[in-house]
């Protein structure tokens, strides 16, 4: 995403903020889905690029870091929800 901020759901429960500079829904593009498995809601105005499936993996392929990258926030984000899941209770 260029600018703007997205919220994703697969539930009430489970909503994650998307910002500048992040990629989301990079897991549908990886495990051949045919739909998005999350709701997509823009909260502000939002400036991004789609990929399809293709582009991304070509993407990944001549920027391997990338992989990194997304790792290393999905673990940020699963952490956070485990966190805030023992708050809850």
């Amino acid at each position: 995403m260029d600018q703007g901020l997205v919220e994703l759901s697969d539930g009430p429960q489970n909503r994650i903020r998307y910002g500048p500079g992040e990629i989301f829904f990079y897991e549908d593009m990886v495990d051949f889905r045919d739909h998005h498995t999350r709701d997509a809601i823009a909260l502000t105005p939002v400036s991004l690029i789609r990929l399809d499936r293709s582009c991304f993996l070509t993407l990944i392929h001549r920027h391997p870091t990338l992989v990194l990258h997304l790792l290393v926030k999905q673990h940020g984000r699963l952490r956070q929800q485990r966190l805030d899941a023992r708050h809850f209770y």
